[in-house]
């Protein structure tokens, strides 16, 4: 297992996560999708508390569940009042419309799966989130070569069966000069020396790190 890399100006934190829900949380998420059956998952914080999101049974989508996401939202709440958000590999959407839950002033949620973008929008609708959230109907490569803008969050937690995506998605964000202030990466234990590279290569500093099972979160600072 990698090192995590941070300059020495910047002591990260590490937290290990434990949820005695962990794998049978995914292991219900893998029937479902077996099943073809509907899912849904809870926002845990901000003024959304409790409101559920439905989402289709696809595969690879894999929501950060809710111990994961309470860990990740207390972290980021004193940031995140007016902040502008990008939540690329939306799925669910949990993360972005947490965002928007907590205070967020701007989230813009990217999911190219059609079944997937028509829950989010309904969802988006539900919560009376119109004013907040966007959606973008498209892949998260197209977005990112056509988006100009900077975001203070940016949420990256794509498939983990497609190992390429965290890289390209990091790598645009850097080029572009999206990232404002904050990213979130969620993946597997495995990616991680390589995503270890990655915040090398950009120069970016690792603030707090989290981990569940296999499954890893790092909030990374722009520098």
């Amino acid at each position: 297992m990698g090192q995590a890399i941070c300059p020495s100006s910047v002591r990260p934190e590490f937290y290990s996560i434990h949820d005695a829900n962990l794998e049978s949380g995914h292991e219900a998420l893998k029937k479902n999708v077996r099943d073809n059956k509907p899912q849904e998952v809870r926002i845990n914080s901000g003024r959304l508390r409790g409101r559920k999101l439905t989402f289709p049974s696809v595969e690879g989508l894999r929501p950060t569940l809710g111990r994961s996401r309470e860990t990740l939202f207390n972290w980021l709440r004193p940031m995140l009042p007016g902040a502008t958000c990008l939540d690329l590999f939306a799925g669910s959407g949990v993360l972005g419309m947490e965002a928007a839950s907590v205070g967020a002033g701007e989230v813009v949620l990217v999911e190219q799966h059609a079944e997937t973008a028509k829950h989010l929008a309904q969802s988006i609708e539900i919560l009376k989130l119109r004013d907040i959230c966007t959606l973008q109907i498209t892949d998260a490569r197209s977005f990112l070569k056509r988006c100009h803008s900077p975001f203070d969050v940016i949420f990256v937690d794509p498939p983990f069966a497609d190992t390429g995506l965290m890289e390209t998605a990091v790598t645009s964000i850097c080029e572009s000069r999206l990232l404002g202030q904050w990213l979130y990466l969620e993946f597997d234990q495995q990616q991680e020396i390589a995503v270890n590279r990655l915040l090398q290569t950009h120069g970016l500093s690792l603030a707090k790190s989290a981990k569940a099972g296999a499954t890893r979160s790092w909030l990374i600072q722009a520098r």
